[in-house]
């Protein structure tokens, strides 16, 4: 098949985005503006019980994500998101205190945005699943997370409609491959740089790669009721090896049971085929959970599942948490997680404070 050159792709794009834009004399408004948010989390996680003595250890560590909005029209937007984490693993049965962060761009598009269709450029995570975003708990998405497509450089779009008794709709879809850019660099702890030559899923340096998407929402009578249906195909790199396959279909669904109590269940099931780009590596994710807030308190409850075909035996992870967030921003929450995976088992518990702000 003929694939399309991504700097080809990625400038036709721009063009059709920035073409697509009304000029200032068109619209009679031009109002730039820049806004922002910053989420700051603040987590210790303790490794406490293992069936690996070396996995046994406990790791603080923050996650900083500033993002901002540069608003050029009241449609055209440039926007950026980026990380400040751990950018390599603890050492082996050693506790770790704020050690080996590093800072990177996880996100930069050109966007233009309307009431009944979007479209973007530049890198940003394509529209799959949405177990790796809304399971609840400090743990809940631990599993889900393996599908989550970050860090993808490519184009896509979105048109939003009713769809009567469904709700309204929006179906979304995106072509892409794996950031090895100057992006993709991480600054005061190196990170490794990806290159065409690792092979890997969707690193082609070309828009082979695409997912598509249905979500719904607004449904008459089921208000707060979101449901997702997901596609993907990776297309595999340099050295061979299968195209990825995948599947997603999940539900969420806030009921307000009182004033003060919401409560909101989820469950997704995503299925990759050839997961990883290894023929007959078939994977089954389940993950599914229950929040809840009442007033500033919140609890979650979840639980994941991870089949893989050629494995000897199936992964899980069992969270509970719960945590109070006081008015003028802060979050604290504590956390229990109980892991069976690669047939060893361990335990965690976690604190983690929260604060986030906007501009």
């Amino acid at each position: 098949m003929k694939t399309i050159n991504w700097r080809n792709g990625l400038f036709l794009c721009g063009g059709m985005v920035l073409a697509a834009a009304p000029t200032a004399a068109e619209s009679g408004k031009f109002t730039p503006s820049l806004t922002g948010a910053l989420s700051i989390e603040i987590e210790s996680d303790n490794v406490y019980k293992s069936d690996d003595p070396t996995a046994e250890l406990n790791d603080l560590y923050a996650t900083i994500e500033p993002s901002f909005r540069l608003g050029l029209t009241e449609a055209l937007s440039v926007n950026m998101g980026m990380t400040l984490e751990p950018v390599q693993d603890p050492a082996p049965g050693e506790d770790r205190e704020f050690d080996d962060h590093g800072i990177y761009v996880g996100d930069i598009t050109i966007n233009y945005d309307t009431d009944d269709y979007s479209v973007y450029l530049g890198k940003f995570t394509p529209n799959f699943g949405i177990a790796w975003d809304v399971a609840p708990g400090m743990y809940g998405s631990d599993l889900a997370e393996d599908y989550e497509l970050a860090e993808r450089l490519g184009l896509g779009g979105a048109v939003r409609f009713s769809g009567g008794g469904a709700g309204t709709l929006q179906l979304s879809a995106s072509a892409f491959f794996a950031d090895t850019s100057f992006l993709n660099q991480s600054k005061i702890t190196d990170r490794g740089d990806l290159r065409k030559s690792d092979g890997g899923l969707s690193n082609t340096e070309d828009l082979s790669s695409y997912a598509v998407a249905l979500d719904g929402n607004d449904i008459p009578d089921l208000d707060g009721l979101h449901y997702h249906l997901g596609f993907s195909h990776q297309a595999s790199g340099v050295g061979g090896g299968s195209d990825e396959n995948a599947f997603a279909i999940g539900v969420e669904y806030a009921v307000g049971v009182s004033p003060d109590l919401e409560v909101t269940p989820m469950i997704e099931y995503a299925r990759l085929n050839d997961a990883g780009g290894v023929s007959g590596d078939d994977t089954g994710y389940l993950t599914a959970g229950v929040g809840a807030t009442y007033g500033a308190w919140n609890m979650a409850i979840s639980y994941a599942g991870r089949d893989n075909d050629s494995a000897t035996s199936d992964d899980s992870v069992f969270q509970v948490s719960a945590g109070y967030a006081f008015e003028f921003g802060l979050g604290v929450d504590v956390g229990w997680r109980k892991g069976d995976e690669g047939g060893q088992d361990s335990e965690t518990a976690g604190i983690l404070l929260t604060y986030g702000y906007e501009f």
